[in-house]
């Protein structure tokens, strides 16, 4: 299987890196494509197809993943048109841009798919959602293994993708941020950096496998730890008397809109 993604930019390069760690197809068989041959160089290194030749990267791919900025979609896709080879399965990465208007672009009647993943990809720890048009359930079974290799795939309906990119593309954001909150604590508490860095980071790796793990409701784990008149409830209710769960929402759908 051929795989080209069109703009090996911040996201495009995330899956890249993601599909060849995965070793899902050789690392050959993927082609990445950018406009500044220099920033090609170390998908190169990893033994990767590069060119700066979009078309080329079309004609050659049994799956094309479209990555560029959104201003760039429309002209970049309507060029790419006369390229896509019929039955290539052609997915976009592109925020905000329809199933519809991607089929417009392209002008033809190739499988669609719209993804959002989140920069988790270039770790292997995506949270990749996915709608499909004009295809089949097994190129949708495709498409899913593709991006469930970077991490994890489901696929939802399309007027669900704004509330995924709220909870998961802009939610990586905020996760981050509650780390850099804590880090700048535990260094005020007498840590370094890098190591109240770390524990953080483990904490929350814990945490979040705690849910994937054991199917829990959060505050069933809250619970857990939470005892009377305890370190952790205290902790808890000032978080709260400061707004935080009230923040988080409020974040989260203002990144819906």
């Amino acid at each position: 299987m051929k795989i080209s993604i069109i703009g090996a930019g911040n996201m495009g390069g995330a899956i890249a890196r993601g599909l060849a760690a995965s070793q899902f197809v050789p690392a050959a068989d993927i082609c990445v494509t950018r406009r500044d041959a220099s920033r090609l160089a170390d998908f190169s290194a990893l033994g990767m197809t590069v060119t700066t030749d979009n078309a080329a990267a079309a004609a050659s791919a049994d799956v094309m993943i479209v990555a560029v900025k959104p201003w760039m979609a429309e002209a970049v896709c309507r060029s790419l048109a006369p390229s896509v080879r019929k039955g290539t399965l052609v997915a976009s990465v592109v925020a905000g841009l329809s199933t519809a208007k991607l089929a417009e672009y392209l002008g033809g009647e190739c499988p669609i798919f719209r993804v959002m993943p989140n920069t988790g990809a270039s770790v292997g720890e995506s949270m990749s959602f996915v709608s499909a048009a004009n295809s089949t359930p097994e190129q949708n079974a495709v498409v899913l293994d593709i991006f469930g290799k970077i991490g994890s795939a489901m696929l939802i309906e399309e007027h669900l993708m704004g509330a995924a990119t709220a909870l998961s593309g802009c939610g990586i954001a905020y996760a981050l941020r509650y780390i850099r909150a804590s880090v700048e604590a535990g260094v005020e508490l007498g840590f370094k950096a890098d190591v109240a860095a770390a524990i953080v980071a483990q904490t929350v790796k814990g945490a979040a496998e705690l849910i994937l793990r054991n199917g829990s409701n959060p505050e069933a784990e809250i619970d857990k730890v939470t005892t009377p008149g305890g370190w952790t409830i205290k902790g808890l209710n000032a978080l709260e008397h400061a707004g935080f769960s009230s923040a988080v929402i409020k974040g989260i759908i203002a990144s819906s809109k």
